[in-house]
């Protein structure tokens, strides 16, 4: 009887050990998501801007460390290639295509641009900034409308490197959307699969394969932060940086400095680049914690 007595308060002791280990977690997840949710200062050194001839309107940004330059698109259809002393070493005109953000694949160096309206993905020739190919992203997730056709459009772009996956990795795109109201266009990243190696045809399709819906509007630029293994996200109207987790877990929320934001990008020596609707490059010393 005894023995029944001890082995009961021993389980009542097990149990009460778990439930408060239960709480204490479940206290700290939602102290970290409140914390995730109240935005701060961005840690940075300003170093301005970097471009030497102003560029009309940039969309999007991307560094290319093979290159060691960056990759400019703007919204009147040009690719702009500018070197580490701010002047531009290349430029071309993509067929007047509304050109919204840029990204690149670090395996092959191939740059992809996002085209707004068309929601296509854009495989460009680094060496002659020519179109390779192009890929459709299809609009629907199990049969819901992410990409509203006739909507904002597709606005951001970031490739994810996985050397496990078929294709070498998968795309994160952000879709633009201006209100949060029920029934309104999604304000949403989405996971998309392309068949960049799989296929060698000169067009051809993109999958989404989830997708997280945003709390906050206008979604304008998107990079792939390999370090911290996170997405940053630029919302140009809140003027916010947003780290999220690729599973949707959100980690911080920056206050950026300037304003018209339109295109981010990392060039994983410390230093970030955003590109601004008024014409500037601006270059960061990005001192958040890692």
């Amino acid at each position: 009887m005894q023995y029944k007595r001890i082995l009961a308060f021993i389980c009542l002791l097990i149990v009460s050990a778990f439930l408060v280990y239960f709480l204490i977690n479940l206290e700290e997840s939602e102290r970290k998501k409140k914390a995730a949710s109240i935005p701060i200062e961005l840690p940075y050194t300003w170093l301005g801007n970097i471009n030497k001839e102003k560029i009309s309107e940039p969309s999007g940004v991307t560094y290319h460390p093979i290159r060691k330059t960056l990759f400019v698109v703007d919204d009147e259809g040009h690719i702009h290639e500018i070197r580490p002393d701010g002047f531009t070493a290349r430029k071309k005109y993509l067929q007047g295509r509304d050109l919204e953000g840029i990204t690149i694949n670090p395996e092959t160096g191939l740059l992809y641009v996002a085209v707004e309206d068309d929601e296509v993905i854009l495989e460009i020739n680094p060496e002659t900034l020519n179109i390779v190919r192009e890929f459709t992203i299809n609009r629907l997730f199990e049969g819901k409308t992410l990409l509203k056709k006739g909507g904002m459009g597709m606005e951001a772009i970031a490739f994810v490197p996985d050397t496990s996956h078929i294709e070498g990795g998968t795309f994160w795109i952000g879709n633009q959307s201006v209100s949060l109201k029920p029934n309104r266009e999604l304000s949403v990243v989405c996971e998309v699969v392309v068949p960049i190696k799989s296929s060698d045809t000169s067009e051809t399709e993109g999958k989404i394969i989830r997708y997280h819906e945003m709390d906050f509007i206008d979604i304008s630029g998107l990079t792939y932060d390999s370090q911290a293994d996170s997405l940053l996200l630029i919302s140009d109207t809140t003027n916010l940086l947003v780290e999220l987790k690729r599973d949707g877990t959100p980690l911080h929320r920056y206050l950026l400095p300037g304003k018209d934001q339109e295109g981010v990008t990392l060039d994983g020596l410390g230093y970030m680049y955003i590109a601004q609707e008024s014409g500037q490059v601006v270059k960061l010393a990005d001192s958040r914690l890692r």
